[in-house]
């Protein structure tokens, strides 16, 4: 099927069963371990639509590309490559919070103290990977936050 360059809308039901055949094919739903969150294969449909192809081919070539990147947040490492490279992410802060929700399902103590933090801003960052960690947990969702901020206030 073409991609029109568009956002929204999903592809035909054609396009969505070879999706869903080439994902049975690979298993990619047992790459899940935990219970209690909706298929692997139904959520990247739902997200990403055709782009989802595309992640099968990673998960395909690099199975690490499959694992939750942050320990529990159900945020595969495949989707942190892709926001990457297809949103304009200019702060660790916009991406917890706006684009993936993580700051909405994991507590902001863990948030600092998980090690998959590091390799999600060497990922969206680059160079300025450290840089960019630092200001975060400098920041309100950070273990050490600004003084002056509520945050810190609320900690005193």
């Amino acid at each position: 099927e073409e991609d029109l360059g568009t956002w929204y809308g999903e592809p035909t039901a054609e396009t969505r069963d070879v999706f869903f055949r080439q994902a049975r094919l690979m298993r990619l739903d047992d790459l899940r371990t935990r219970p209690d969150v909706e298929p692997l294969s139904d959520r990247l449909w739902r997200r990403y639509g055709r782009r989802a192809f595309a992640m099968l081919e990673a998960i395909r070539a690099d199975p690490s590309m499959g694992e939750d990147i942050l320990g529990g947040t159900d945020y595969l490492r495949v989707e942190l490559y892709l926001a990457a490279s297809t949103e304009m992410v200019t702060r660790l802060e916009d991406f917890m919070r706006r684009r993936s929700k993580i700051e909405q399902v994991v507590p902001n103590a863990d948030l600092g103290d998980t090690e998959g933090l590091r390799e999600v801003c060497d990922i969206l960052f680059g160079e300025a990977a450290e840089a960019k960690l630092a200001e975060f947990l400098r920041g309100p969702y950070g273990a050490n936050p600004a003084p002056g901020s509520p945050q810190a206030h609320q900690r005193a």
